[in-house]
């Protein structure tokens, strides 16, 4: 069997969250003889390279490179893993691969075609799992655009943003966010039609899916990882090191900022904070070392990144995006390290608040540095992380095996 995978980017160069998943499903394939090939769309090298056992093939953005590529390359099934719009990976690759593969995958590990906003955030300020309703999503988009916040009680502001929104919604400019807001799910359909598997790698988006009339039996949950190191699992510990770790892509979705200013709230309980990531946005990053000083530790191979996940007290994920399903966060609770993070989509799905880390307020630096304190509180007071790991590990990676076969 030849397969190949389709991305945007892929290792070394980009080293997110989707490479390293990609390429952890790659080596297991690789394990049970099955080739693997990797189509990105850009790629920092740009050109083809080699890499830990995969051919990764540069397409610059280009189907028709794309097209050559399936022709030569002779591959059973071409399985997506990014969907990006406005001259990316989008349907008419699909397309492309449907005539010369003989199965079509697709593995959503972005929120792609529901929320239009990408955040699950109706207005901006609260939890919400409706992408169904376009009246719905554009009264949203419009709230948030125009500061709809957060009160416990009336507020004239927000009342006054719900009075403007009608006549707001009858602009010719907005309508056409109205038009677009419908495509997205016509998208979506398009998307499920042409595939012959379609993977979710969360629970809570295949259950948002459900919930919004998505029901096809093409839609399958994939395996959860396992883990990426051979050494044992570390035996609990109470020691106190004082030190937080944030690992991920310095940038303003990952919420850098306001772990900085939470950090400032609580800079008397001398915590050392260390940042591990690429600095996608410079000017965010040095506005977040600005507001605190931060040990940046720059970008680190994966491998190494995990070993030292046991020198800190927790791993710090203060997302302001969804989290589809962190690999980071996985690894942390492999590596038995507890995890303080944002309550936003995934993170929920993940941590359950007391026993494997703590959940703080959903882009609220104030919360965060209370959960923070709270956190080594109850760390000095004997407080011990529980992590619950897949039930078995050697069926999951079969039934991986099973798609590919």
């Amino acid at each position: 069997m030849k397969i190949l995978f389709v991305t945007g980017n892929y290792l070394p160069g980009k080293n997110g969250g989707i490479e390293n998943y990609v390429h952890w499903v790659a080596t297991v394939l690789l394990q049970h003889q099955i080739i693997v090939e990797v189509a990105a769309l850009n790629v920092i090298e740009n050109a083809d390279y080699f890499y830990d056992g995969v051919n990764v093939n540069y397409m610059n953005g280009s189907l028709f490179n794309f097209e050559n590529l399936l022709h030569k390359g002779d591959f059973d099934i071409c399985h997506f893993h990014e969907y990006s719009a406005f001259g990316g990976i989008e349907i008419p690759w699909f397309t492309k691969a449907r005539e010369y593969c003989n199965k079509v995958y697709f593995t959503f590990h972005l929120p792609y075609f529901t929320c239009y906003k990408a955040d699950f955030r109706y207005r901006g300020i609260e939890d919400c799992n409706n992408f169904s309703s376009t009246e719905r999503c554009l009264n949203c988009l419009l709230a948030e655009k125009m500061n709809y916040t957060k009160n416990a009680g009336w507020d004239i502001k927000n009342s006054l943003i719900d009075l403007s929104i009608p006549a707001i919604k009858m602009l010719p400019p907005i309508k056409k966010i109205k038009a677009n807001i419908q495509l997205s799910r016509k998208g979506l359909n398009e998307l499920i039609d042409t595939c012959d598997i379609v993977f979710v790698v969360a629970d809570w988006f295949r259950k948002i899916l459900e919930d919004n009339g998505i029901n096809s039996a093409k839609i399958k949950k994939f395996p959860p990882i396992a883990k990426t190191t051979n050494t044992p699992l570390p035996e609990s510990s109470v020691d106190i090191s004082k030190k937080m770790v944030f690992a991920g892509r310095v940038e303003k979705q990952k919420g850098l900022h306001l772990l900085c200013k939470a950090m400032n709230r609580i800079a008397s309980k001398n915590i050392e904070l260390d940042v591990f990531g690429n600095k996608v946005d410079k000017e965010y990053f040095n506005a977040c070392n600005k507001e605190y000083a931060f040990n940046y530790k720059g970008v680190m191979p994966r491998e190494k990144l995990l070993i030292l996940l046991t020198n800190y007290d927790f791993l710090i994920l203060p997302s302001v995006c969804t989290e589809m399903y962190s690999m980071i966060l996985q690894e942390a609770f492999f590596e038995h390290v507890p995890v303080i993070a944002s309550n936003s989509k995934g993170n929920m799905d993940m941590v359950t608040d007391g026993i494997n880390g703590f959940l703080f307020e959903y882009d609220n630096a104030r919360d965060l540095a209370a959960t923070i304190d709270k956190a080594y509180d109850l760390k000095k007071k004997g407080w011990q992380p529980a992590f619950t790991y897949p039930e078995n590990p050697e069926k999951d990676v079969e039934e991986i095996i099973s798609y590919y076969c």
